[in-house]
């Protein structure tokens, strides 16, 4: 059962281009491992936070109001890239875009969880969907973090940023447009 949901959380991330756009959004900025672990760290625990109370029915949030802040989200951190050039408190950021992502990582969860509360096991599957979307993310920031250092070191990242940036909003923009429009 673990290794199902595991497979169906990391499957959820890397098919999620809007979550994977928003991490794009801050790690592309991140300066130093520090500021990088900060902002990757405080995403986790939020997201992790409301998949869980979602999943439980603590919390709930109407998925199209979601699926629109989370597109409102890839929006806001291309946005923010392009006009704030001091990054100490996108941890922040990531922590209250993080809440939204965990309840838009739930939607998909709670639907298959629904069956497993009735045969009272809800923790496996919960614990194995979350370190699925965690792997999954493990393995982006792998691939990216490498590229991005690469670029650093022959000194064309700095170019680079405000481009991926405006690509990163403009997407965003074209997901709340599409998502407002579904409503």
């Amino acid at each position: 059962m673990f290794t199902v949901f595991l497979e169906l959380g990391y499957d959820h991330i890397l098919d999620g281009y809007d979550h994977l756009l928003f991490l794009a959004g801050l790690i592309i900025v991140a300066t130093d491992w520090r500021s990088l672990f900060a902002v990757i760290t405080a995403f986790t625990v939020t997201h992790s936070t409301t998949l869980v109370l979602s999943a439980l029915d603590i919390v709930w949030l109407d998925p199209v109001v979601t699926e629109t802040l989370i597109a409102a989200s890839v929006a806001y951190v291309g946005i923010e890239n392009l006009v704030v050039k001091e990054q100490k408190y996108r941890w922040l950021v990531a922590s209250g875009f993080g809440l939204i992502h965990g309840a838009g990582f739930s939607g998909h969860l709670t639907v298959l969880l629904k069956s497993m509360m009735d045969m009272g096991n809800i923790w496996e599957p919960l614990v194995g969907f979350n370190v699925g979307i965690e792997l999954g993310q493990i393995v982006v920031i792998a691939i990216s973090v490498p590229v991005i250092y690469g670029f650093r070191k022959l000194g064309k990242w700095d170019a680079l940023v405000p481009e991926f940036s405006r690509v990163i909003a403009a997407v965003g923009v074209f997901l709340v447009i599409s998502r407002v429009w579904e409503m």
